[in-house]
């Protein structure tokens, strides 16, 4: 699927911008999602959760919109059913559609997958999970919307800053992959910042390209960290929720998007504690403050997306007979995978080993290309995108799919949690295999550069 026809005016300054936000915070206690050791369900809120949404149309009419939700990931059944209203509704091609989480470990469950491995069995929690899930794809097509009914011309640039918390937390060990910090791993410390203003009131400059008196409609930024710095049960967007809420203080007529970068491996540091969080929100909101003054380069269409699926293999999956033992291990999750994978192999005769992977891009001409990926990549994929294609890139993931951990080919090899332990809790057949560094790479490359008009990588 792709939109590429079309042409912007020479100064490509004719967008028209809005944004909307909805409060998704549940209205009863659930059982929340991303830490496998929680015994409880939410006792309540430190800040209601959000999703954000930022309506662009350039200016050949061409719609698309970004959308930004406090849940541990969006499933790709949630993000077509989403797709589908707001295409026959408003008008905005599937393609042209990018539905993130911000990957808060404070949100609610509500994958039935998940409720059967964690929760109560005899709660309600499944039942809550099933309706949680029918009123956020409501949310989410009412936030699409909202965000295209309140389009305004607008001006878009774009800068980027540093932020230091996150760290990588694979440290190579004698006995393989321990999961803690490891301060000499790969880490992406580029926070990406997208800026909308008014196009009458762009504010002033002092001469030397930097804005005096910006003020934003809508503030979009990016970081490759987990949103992990708290292990409690109060719904709250952890620290990227503290830093949109300082941003939104420190520009109170914008709209503040957090798009989660390559995060797989990537931990907040010093955690635990909600102060914690809070600073770190701070020191991130005090990064996107940087980008917002200093000087931006234009961003001007015409806007170009892409979305394609590339297949995933896995490796041979468990035969009947270890299905069948593991059905009666100790460990609930287990035991559950065991019951998921034996009800497929009844029901199809077979074990899937391929799933279709998402892979997305939105280009703004020449002068920013968007890459969204599914699932929870390893930091080196954001890296290496970046290193091969024409800037500036951005790389979002936890886009358009749950799906699971995205390793490299050398994690692969090195296995630990992101590696292959982490799929032990999903229903797909085996790990990964480990040529799904090089498909990934390779089909984002090609559609990054299908959306920049096929200029060539360095």
């Amino acid at each position: 699927m792709s939109h590429e026809e079309g042409d912007a005016t020479e100064d490509g300054y004719g967008w028209r911008v809005g944004t909307a936000t909805r409060t998704i915070t549940p209205d009863e206690p659930m059982w929340m999602a991303g830490f496998a050791q929680r015994d409880e369900p939410a006792d309540g809120a430190v800040h209601d959760l959000e999703a954000k949404a930022m309506a662009l149309e350039d200016e050949t009419g061409r719609l698309a919109a970004i959308v930004s939700a406090d849940v541990l990931f969006v499933q790709r059944e949630l993000r077509e059913a989403v797709a589908r209203r707001c295409e026959s509704r408003y008008g905005v091609a599937p393609d042209a559609l990018v539905l993130t989480a911000t990957h808060t470990h404070c949100g609610p469950e509500f994958r039935d997958f998940k409720l059967r491995m964690y929760a109560d069995e005899d709660g309600p929690y499944r039942d809550r999970g099933a309706d949680y899930r029918d009123r956020l794809e409501d949310e989410l097509v009412s936030v699409v919307g909202e965000a295209l009914d309140a389009r305004a011309a607008a001006t878009i640039s774009y800068s980027h800053a540093r932020c230091g918390f996150a760290m990588n937390r694979r440290l190579p060990v004698e006995d393989g992959i321990a999961h803690v910090q490891n301060p000499d791993g790969p880490v992406d410390h580029e926070v990406p910042v997208l800026v909308v203003e008014e196009a009458a009131d762009g504010g002033d400059d002092d001469g030397r390209g930097r804005r005096t008196d910006p003020s934003p409609r809508a503030i979009v930024f990016g970081y490759a960290c987990h949103p992990t710095t708290l292990f409690f049960t109060k719904y709250c967007g952890d620290w990227a929720g503290f830093a949109r809420r300082y941003v939104e203080e420190e520009y109170p007529d914008a709209t503040a998007l957090f798009l989660v970068g390559c995060a797989g491996e990537q931990n907040p540091y010093p955690r635990r504690e909600l102060e914690l969080a809070k600073r770190h929100g701070r020191t991130m909101a005090t990064a996107v403050r940087a980008a917002v003054e200093s000087r931006r380069r234009p961003v001007r269409g015409p806007l170009r997306t892409h979305f394609v699926d590339q297949e995933i293999a896995f490796e041979e999956p468990p035969d009947r007979a270890e299905l069948e033992s593991m059905r009666e291990a100790d460990e609930r999750y287990l035991r559950v995978r065991a019951e998921t994978l034996l009800a497929e192999l009844e029901e199809t005769g077979t074990i899937r080993t391929e799933h279709p992977y998402p892979v997305q891009a939105f280009g703004f001409g020449d002068d920013l290309t968007l890459v969204g990926l599914g699932g929870e990549v390893l930091v080196e994929y954001g890296l290496q995108l970046k290193e091969r294609l024409e800037g500036p890139v951005w790389v979002a993931a936890y886009a358009n799919d749950e799906f699971t951990y995205v390793p490299t080919a050398q994690a692969r090899y090195e296995g630990g949690y992101e590696g292959e332990d982490a799929i032990q809790r999903t229903a797909f057949s085996g790990p990964i295999e480990a040529d799904v560094e090089d498909r990934i790479l390779r089909r984002a490359q090609a559609v990054a550069e299908r959306v920049r008009g096929g200029r060539t990588v360095r």
